[in-house]
């Protein structure tokens, strides 16, 4: 059998962070569901199975040089990705090892894991490298450690499997570059849906699902639909798989849908409550939000906390906001559509934490929750935790800034020659902050010692798009006029100046 085992690999997969994966992120998650966070909470090992291009490992491990991390990829394009970088930002806390998942149970015990995680690897894997997987942690996986494991799941996916059938069949009958296949196959879709084929007529979630497929990266596309292997698990079946490693289930890293009055309809309530194992509560809870992804906590060892222990574990955690004042919003998209805060109880949370990190006790003491319960406070952080607007601290020393401010100091190195990583660490975080291209061009300016002035920042962005041949756009169009692209370049740099600067300063960033 070839190596690749049926596996996409004439395009390199996406280089993203997902904070899902950062353990101060997993800890909270676990509290919010009401149970342990185990290892979680402090890891002194991390092991990523599938670990792709390596730049959310190496993100994590700048952000946290106080966790060792290993990452394993079968992909020797990924895995070189992975140690260019590691390099480059001089990360002296992981190891990134090209393997494939049945290598490496083949070879045995390493160092106790407290954290391993899987993200996008389960539904796209054969039978035999889940078995691999299984085997790698029993063989690592200490007691109390936590596994974040994400995957395709029904009954979301039941409507769109015929889409996903059929990009296969087009890559099978249309040989050639997968980039070139998936371009091939969405045309073909979208005349369908055009033409008003009745399978798009009499199903919006798959035109919905087209629509969105049309947005995203044909690296991704390729990856998630021509696999060889590629199936879609319901949670009862992967929590008895996992329940073979003597694992069981803690939660969802997805805050929100720990909690049942934002994650299933008011009239299902008493039947979750009902249910009387987990596999059943869970799969009510799929049906209740048509969930077609998952992204589970599993722990091997389930400690339950009581109502003591559960509190002082939660006053141990800071909050922190990670956006600027201005930027909040208290409209929220949860699992089951809009939700909106009140704004009495949100706004003087947003103030406080965007001021500096905060405790439970902190927050608490604020005259709008002097007469709430500890319930509604915990409700108002899991939002804005959902909503990428608060960031919850694990407990610990502030930890090194030079090796999370390296890293980003390569990234926006690698934007001079046209690599754009959309993501940056913060060791204040442990995880990492989504940033875009012009904030990226902005942080160049500072790394590369420039004065803290627009007009200078601006000249150095400008700079920038001619070393690359390319031009400041404008609703599409290229601005070929310097003092017309400076212009353009000043309304967009000025509010990161403004509003970004003194955030990423005080979350460590630069």
């Amino acid at each position: 059998m070839h190596w690749t085992r049926g596996y996409v690999t004439d395009i390199g997969y996406t280089a993203h962070f997902y904070r899902e994966m950062a353990p101060a992120h997993l800890a909270f998650a676990a509290l919010i569901s009401g149970r342990s966070p185990g290892r979680a909470l402090n890891p002194q090992r991390v092991v990523e199975l599938g670990c792709g291009q390596g730049f959310g490992l190496a993100l994590l491990a700048a952000a946290n040089p106080q966790i060792d991390f290993e990452g394993y990829d079968f992909n020797p394009e990924h895995v070189a990705h992975a140690s260019r970088l590691i390099a480059n930002a001089e990360l002296s806390n992981i190891e990134v090892v090209e393997a494939s998942f049945e290598e490496l149970a083949a070879a045995g015990r390493r160092d106790p894991a407290d954290l391993m995680s899987l993200h996008g690897i389960w539904s796209w894997v054969s039978p035999d490298a889940r078995d691999a997987i299984m085997s790698i942690i029993r063989q690592r996986l200490q007691p109390d450690g936590c596994v974040y494991i994400s995957y395709n799941c029904q009954p979301g996916w039941a409507s769109l499997l015929p889409m996903r059938q059929f990009m296969g069949d087009t890559r099978r009958r249309n040989p050639g570059h997968s980039d070139m296949q998936i371009s091939l196959a969405l045309d073909q879709l979208t005349q369908l849906r055009n033409g008003g084929a009745a399978y798009f007529t009499a199903n919006p979630p798959a035109a919905a699902h087209l629509d969105h497929m049309l947005k995203q990266e044909r690296s991704y596309l390729a990856h998630e639909y021509f696999g060889a292997d590629w199936e879609i698990m319901p949670f009862s079946r992967v929590a008895a798989i996992l329940g073979e490693a003597k694992l069981g289930y803690v939660g969802s890293a997805t805050v929100a849908e720990n909690l049942d009055q934002y994650a299933v309809p008011q009239a299902l309530h008493e039947m979750v409550a009902s249910a009387n194992d987990i596999a059943l509560r869970e799969t009510i809870r799929d049906y209740a939000a048509n969930k077609r992804f998952r992204r589970d906590i599993f722990a091997r060892g389930l400690t339950p906390l009581t109502k003591a222990e559960h509190r002082g574990l939660l006053e141990r955690i800071r909050f922190v906001g990670v956006r600027p004042r201005e930027d909040f919003k208290f409209t929220f998209q949860g699992p089951l559509g809009e939700l909106t805060g009140k704004e009495e109880l949100y706004q003087p949370v947003a103030d406080l934490v965007t001021q500096k990190p905060v405790t439970l006790e902190e927050l608490r003491a604020l005259p709008a929750f002097r007469n709430e319960s500890l319930g509604t406070l915990l409700d108002c952080l899991a939002l804005l935790i959902h909503a990428h607007q608060v960031f919850a601290l694990a407990p610990g020393q502030p930890v090194d800034p030079a090796p999370a401010q390296r890293f980003n100091r390569w990234i926006t190195e690698r934007l001079k020659i046209g690599r754009v990583y959309h993501s940056i660490a913060s060791p204040v975080l442990g995880s990492g902050l989504p940033v875009d291209d012009f904030d990226l061009l902005a942080l160049s300016a500072v790394f590369d010692g420039r004065n803290e002035e627009l007009s200078s920042i601006t000249m150095h962005a400008l700079n920038i798009f001619k070393q690359l041949e390319r031009r400041p756009q404008l609703d599409g169009k290229p601005l070929t006029d310097d003092g017309e692209a400076t212009r353009f370049l000043d309304d967009q740099i000025r509010p990161i100046m403004e509003k970004k600067f003194p955030l990423w300063r005080r979350l460590g960033v630069i």
